[in-house]
């Protein structure tokens, strides 16, 4: 397998389902006890060998999988699982192997959160490009991170051309002091930490200038690149992302080779406009 396949293994993440595209049930089958079963879209490449569920108690943070529990899922689009009915939120997501052994990324995150409209976000130590902000109320900065503000450093937030901040430790000195429904955000962390946050759409759109646009994709559950940005698509130059202190980009003329595929909820984007328009989503 050469590596120009490898890399379109890697780069062609499984579309999980987030409750609409994505699905996840969950039942009980005992008094301790629930079922968990997940779906997905089917990858094209024809090497595929098999796909990994995984699963953890903490977002990313995956210490069980299909393979270590005796499970061969094959080329199947679907798994069943047991978990303990406890008051632990689980995190799944799933990979695709290919004949060689090569596995891919992990795909998108669903979780056996019961409340569809709540995301539940890492943040991690350093970087974050991050969203908390949808609907039509506008909140304080304060009260938006208030759950993570003991471990962050500063916040940024680009207004047309124009940087704000928000410094913690001298807020009469800042001038990011709102966020506002759609707005993305850079956060600087000393520490890791996981933020709940509403996932609830923008009430009126998100406002995009021509050039560079920071903004935040405020959504219950994860939809594709193309279809997230359908409603401003003719206008669209390139979409960035950066998670996992990584970046990736999304080319509208070029989406087979982009390597942001996905829009997930509580991140924050970058999206480079050739002309004005309102983003709906």
């Amino acid at each position: 397998m050469c590596h120009r396949k490898i890399d379109s293994l890697i780069n062609s993440k499984i579309q999980i389902l987030l409750i609409s595209v994505l699905f996840i049930l969950i039942s009980a089958v005992s008094a301790s006890a629930r079922t968990v079963t997940l779906g997905w879209d089917a990858n094209s490449e024809p090497d595929l060998s098999h796909y990994v569920v995984y699963w953890g108690v903490n977002p990313g943070d995956y210490i069980y999988n299909s393979v270590d529990n005796g499970d061969d899922i094959g080329l199947g689009t679907e798994y069943s699982v047991e978990i303990p009915d406890d008051d632990h939120i689980y995190f799944f997501a799933v990979t695709a192997v290919d004949d060689s052994g090569l596995e891919s990324d992990f795909s998108n995150e669903v979780n056996t959160n019961d409340n569809p409209s709540i995301v539940i976000l890492p943040v991690n130590s350093n970087w974050n490009l991050i969203s908390v902000a949808g609907g039509d109320e506008i909140i304080s900065i304060e009260d938006a991170l208030a759950p993570i503000m003991a471990d962050v450093i500063s916040v940024w937030a680009y207004d047309n051309g124009s940087w704000l901040v928000y410094d913690p430790e001298n807020p009469d000195f800042s001038d990011l002091l709102d966020v506002e429904p759609g707005q993305g955000m850079w956060v600087n962390m000393r520490g890791n930490a996981e933020l709940t946050i509403p996932g609830e759409v923008p009430a009126y759109g998100v406002d995009l200038f021509d050039g560079w646009n920071l903004v935040g994709f405020s959504s219950p559950a994860s939809r594709n690149v193309s279809d997230a940005i359908s409603s401003i698509d003719g206008d669209v130059a390139s979409v960035w992302a950066y998670q996992n202190g990584e970046w990736k980009v999304y080319n509208p003329l070029d989406s087979a080779s982009s390597t942001l595929t996905t829009m997930d909820p509580g991140y924050g984007y970058w999206i480079e406009m050739n002309a004005p328009s309102v983003w709906t989503y």
